[in-house]
């Protein structure tokens, strides 16, 4: 086999936009046809983002459980139903033909903004952003520590 061929079978095959980062691209393809545990901060209109990267139907069925939680059975199951049947679209034959890769999705994200704590300061959340927005990555999650501490 030729190198050509080898690189082909590495790389998957996304529709590259001039605006995005086709290496950005490449990573979220491969979260959204596999399971990926890729930490992750972005460089986003000025902040960071940071969290883990995951999948679209990953992404969606979680959706689907944050919304539906505290609710009546009944309503739960509706709510649940609604947000996460996007999900089918990253299974679809359309998306396995030819995949756009417009946005990308972090589980446990936080936002950090200079001088400020990450907000939520709680736990992270579900995050889904344009990718033509990203700046710039960088892999691993980014942390406060007590900086008055000189230990």
């Amino acid at each position: 086999m030729n190198e050509e061929n080898d690189k082909k079978k590495v790389l998957p095959s996304v529709a590259i936009a001039d605006n995005k980062d086709w290496f950005l691209q490449q990573l979220i393809h491969i979260a959204n046809i596999s399971e990926s545990v890729w930490q992750i901060t972005l460089n986003v209109s000025g902040f960071l983002v940071s969290g883990t990267l995951i999948g679209g139907v990953e992404y969606f069925e979680s959706l689907g459980n944050e919304m539906s939680r505290d609710l009546s059975a009944e309503a739960a199951k509706t709510i649940k139903n609604l947000f996460s049947s996007p999900a089918s679209f990253y299974t679809s034959d359309i998306y396995k033909e030819k995949p756009n890769i417009g946005y990308i999705h972090l589980k446990d994200a936080k936002f950090f903004h200079p001088g400020g704590a990450p907000v939520p300061n709680n736990r992270g959340v579900l995050w889904r952003g344009r990718i033509e927005e990203v700046s710039g990555f960088s892999f691993g999650l980014l942390s406060t520590q007590n900086l008055d501490n000189d230990e």
